[in-house]
């Protein structure tokens, strides 16, 4: 099983102007996201599996991209960047991490047998993106590897972690009302964008929760009408979820914020998309009690009530 060195296998533009895993291109640059850079690369180092978690739409993929260009240099026998958002046999897992490292097969082992002697004892690092539909497999698989392959590093991203997952867990949350303005200004003027003032760019941010998807498309949406009446748009959420992502050959999920939820969605089981539904006749934040209230009948009884919200709060 021969293993090139640095593979780049060609792979679509991903979010906030990178290259996704499956084929990075450069530096980011990520706006206020340096602390999160910081933080991951150092626990990448000493944790070796490591997984970013965070919401759809919160910039894992750009995160770990950033991270990945960090540690790339000259110290590693191969870097191996693959995407797990259509496969759904745990199965297949080790076949698509030995065709993100450009391995050939070897018919007289398992594949995963196979990989972790074509890796060895050099250094490599993996790159795993959108895991969370196999959150689970994918947590014992990348355990099983790393614990074979000592000099094996894997960064893996998901929207859930696996339950009881042996590595070392980012989780990554929406930016600072601060930060996202400044992203949000900063993109506007790549778009041609006359530059808009902070106040209202800090409140159409705001509104926004500071999720990085959310502020990038919002911000192209300035190059072709003013901030008051972007603002007026924002106050209609079924308008804001349609928005389409400036970026094309983006996946449906990457497309528009219905497209993210969407996909969050099919992650749930019956009693979490239940619970989802009758949370979103609650126009603002509410608390456990409130849900309750309005979410408990006999089909979510409070003990089904805390397992589907600690369900969704994976997510």
């Amino acid at each position: 099983m021969p293993m090139s060195r640095h593979p780049r296998p060609a792979g679509p533009p991903g979010p906030y102007g990178l290259s996704g895993p499956s084929g990075l291109s450069g530096p980011s640059g990520l706006s206020g996201r340096d602390a999160a850079a910081d933080a991951l690369e150092t626990l990448l180092r000493s944790a070796r599996l490591v997984t970013v978690t965070g919401p759809g739409g919160v910039g894992k993929s750009a995160l770990a991209a950033e991270v990945a260009h960090r540690m790339a240099g000259g110290r590693w026998d191969a870097v191996g960047f693959g995407d797990l958002a259509e496969l759904d046999d745990p199965g297949l897992v080790p076949h698509h991490l030995a065709r993100a490292l450009q391995l050939d097969g070897d018919h007289g082992r398992t594949q995963l047998a196979g990989l972790e002697r074509a890796v060895g004892t050099r250094p490599v690092l993996l790159v795993v993106d959108t895991c969370e539909r196999l959150a689970g497999p994918c947590a014992e698989i990348f355990a099983r590897l790393v614990t074979a392959c000592p000099g094996l590093h894997v960064l893996a991203t998901s929207r859930r972690s696996a339950p009881h997952a042996p590595d070392g867990t980012l989780p990554l949350r929406p930016l600072p009302l601060g930060a996202a303005t400044a992203l949000f200004r900063t993109r506007a003027r790549e778009y041609g964008a006359e530059d808009i003032g902070s106040e209202a760019a800090r409140e159409i941010c705001r509104l926004l929760d500071g999720l990085p998807l959310a502020v990038h498309t919002a911000a192209a949406q300035l190059a072709r009408r003013t901030a008051a009446d972007l603002l007026s748009c924002l106050s209609r959420p079924e308008y804001v979820l349609d928005l389409p992502v400036p970026l094309p050959g983006r996946p449906e999920r990457q497309r528009t914020l219905r497209g993210s939820l969407r996909w969050s969605l099919q992650l749930c089981t019956p009693l979490e998309r239940l619970l989802w539904a009758r949370c979103s006749v609650i126009p603002s934040a509410f608390t456990a009690s409130d849900a309750d209230v309005v979410c408990g009948d006999e089909r979510l009884p409070p003990e089904s009530l805390a397992v589907a919200f600690a369900g969704l709060e994976r997510q």
